[in-house]
């Protein structure tokens, strides 16, 4: 039973239905109007329909060693990834986006396993190589291919029995993003899911048209699986007896991806070119085609992605107790945004949502010198030993350099109904010291007119998306030091205690989450009102460990 849509249904009351000629209006004014925007639900009568998936694996690998200083490491992996197939005729379904059909497992030539076809030709090879070039310096190389399962429903789950005749889907979209689509006190049309299909009218080949108001979940036929190449080139080092260094170029190639995070997109998402001039559903390809005014819910598998870095260790042991270990990544992962890739994938592409330039990662262990076998009160009185001796404190320092963000403006629904909210951006959005209350530069007041510059920023004509590039600009910085220390009271050979006391961010620094994206939004524009999601003010926890 699913619940990404409540099945009592959620009602979506938008600002654009009482907005302005100039854009404005409020989500709180269309619910007084009793005006709903959109409307989604799950409706199903069905408990017993499942899914299942046979998966193969073979792998061989070796390792040959073709000198004293030369390693090699080679294998291959084969994977198979069987069509899933539903336990019984009518317990689930498949849509044609070709042909406009929608397939029931196990009836009018339909195959429990809905006729998918898959690849028996998932070949995964790797390659390692290690070379001592001399004594204290080693050279390893690798490159791997591997196949991503992606999240539920890319591959297996969802898109058959989340499927008419199982589920409907009922998704009830306006003509315009300034219609209504009922009013709340007349309700939504009712839908059973078990019996729409047979009312639609036939297709090419015979099947049932998907009815208008019903969104399905679509893979790719045959499965297009997610592929990852990575490879990978280091230099070892050893400084001295207690020192090493490494440098490394690491990089990954991303193909048959996500569009976005979520794994799927809306293929009947509108298109901007003719805002204005037609409705927003006459500008869905698969209104033109069948009558389709609802979202569609498709696993493409058809993006791509690639991350680069500069990866630097260095581990130093000094006298006394004292350890240090440090990391370096100097990064970029480039990757596609599904907001209105159907559409246009180019103003798709830019740095990754989570992308860091830089992260910087130091630990520290010292063993503090005092006591028995210290070089500080070694021949200290028993118990003062018991108290100043044996303490050790452990140090955690991370940095991450700034996340990226897209900047939008205040009125956008009166310029476009579908994809990006984005500005024009005509000069330079940088500020000298940028903080909490002003992080990038914004317009003086709203801009109102398609074409009215104001600071760095000009608002788009209709039915145009801004220039702004995505993730154009980026947030603040992430540090955090977190601390610990350790003491034993030893009793004798057989019983101790071990005091822990530790804390998370030790110095109490604030880590500030991105700013408001709005650039023209009076009071808010700029402005940081949150904290990093993982952030914690400065937290202790203190234990005692009795070891016996």
């Amino acid at each position: 039973m699913p619940s990404d849509r409540h099945w009592s249904g959620e009602l979506n009351l938008d600002a654009a239905r009482t907005q302005g000629p100039s854009g404005g209006g409020s989500g709180l004014a269309s619910f007084l109007m009793g005006d709903v925007s959109r409307f989604e639900r799950y409706v199903s009568n069905a408990l017993d329909a499942s899914e299942t998936q046979n998966r193969l694996f073979f792998f061989a690998q070796d390792q040959w060693r073709v000198t004293s200083k030369l390693t090699v490491n080679y294998g291959l992996r084969w994977e198979t990834y069987r069509p899933q197939r539903v336990n019984a005729p009518g317990n689930g379904g498949f849509l044609n986006m070709e042909t406009g059909e929608a397939l029931v497992a196990g009836r009018d030539g339909v195959g429990l396993d809905l006729n998918v076809k898959t690849s028996n030709k998932l070949f995964a090879p790797r390659l390692g190589i290690a070379y001592q070039l001399i004594p204290k310096t080693v050279i390893r190389t690798g490159y791997g291919r591997g196949f991503n399962l992606g999240v539920f429903g890319s591959i297996f789950g969802h898109n058959v029995t989340q499927n008419l005749p199982i589920l409907g889907i009922q998704s009830v979209q306006p003509a315009n993003n300034f219609d209504a689509v009922f009013m709340l006190n007349n309700g939504p049309q009712p839908l059973d899911s078990a019996s729409i299909l047979a009312a639609q009218r036939k297709g090419p080949n015979g099947k049932n048209i998907l009815p208008n108001g019903v969104t399905a979940f679509v893979i790719t036929n045959p499965i297009r699986f997610p592929t990852v190449d990575a490879w990978n080139f280091t230099i070892q080092r050893q400084l001295s007896s207690t020192s090493s260094a490494e440098v490394a170029y690491v990089g990954t190639k991303g193909t048959h991806t996500f569009a976005g995070i979520g794994g799927d997109y809306n293929p009947n998402q509108a298109d901007i070119n003719g805002f204005g001039t037609t409705t927003t559903n006459q500008r869905k390809p698969f209104f033109k085609k069948f009558g389709w005014s609802q979202n569609l819910r498709y696993y493409g598998s058809d993006a791509s992605n690639n991350y680069h870095s500069v990866q630097m260790r260095f581990d130093k042991r000094f006298s006394g107790g004292f350890n240090v270990m440090s990391h370096h990544t100097f990064s970029k992962n480039i990757d596609f945004d599904g907001t209105y890739y159907p559409r246009d994938a180019k103003p798709a592409r830019g740095i990754s949502n989570n992308n860091r330039a830089h992260v910087f990662f130091l630990a520290s262990l010292y063993e503090l010198p005092f006591g028995k076998g210290r070089a500080h009160l070694a021949n200290a009185p028993k118990a003062l030993d018991f108290l100043v001796g044996g303490w050790q404190m452990n140090g955690t320092w991370s940095y991450m350099s700034d996340q990226p963000f897209t900047p939008s403006y205040r009125d956008c629904n009166a310029d476009r109904d579908t994809g990006w909210c984005r500005p024009n951006l005509v000069g330079d959005f940088t500020v000298n010291n940028p903080g909490q209350f002003g992080w990038f530069r914004t317009a003086a007041a709203p801009l109102t007119a398609n074409g009215q510059t104001d600071g760095p920023w000009q608002l788009p004509q209709r039915g145009r998306f801004g220039t702004v590039g995505r993730n154009a600009i980026v947030g603040p910085a992430f540090g955090q030091l977190d601390m610990s220390f350790f003491k034993t009271f030893r009793f004798n050979e057989r019983h101790s205690v071990q005091f822990r006391a530790e804390a998370f961010n030790f110095t109490n620094h604030t880590n500030l989450a991105n700013p408001n994206a709005c650039v023209d939004c009076p009071g808010v524009a700029e402005h940081i009102f949150g904290a990093f999601p993982s952030y914690v003010p400065r937290q202790w926890q203190m234990a005692l460990k009795y070891a016996f």
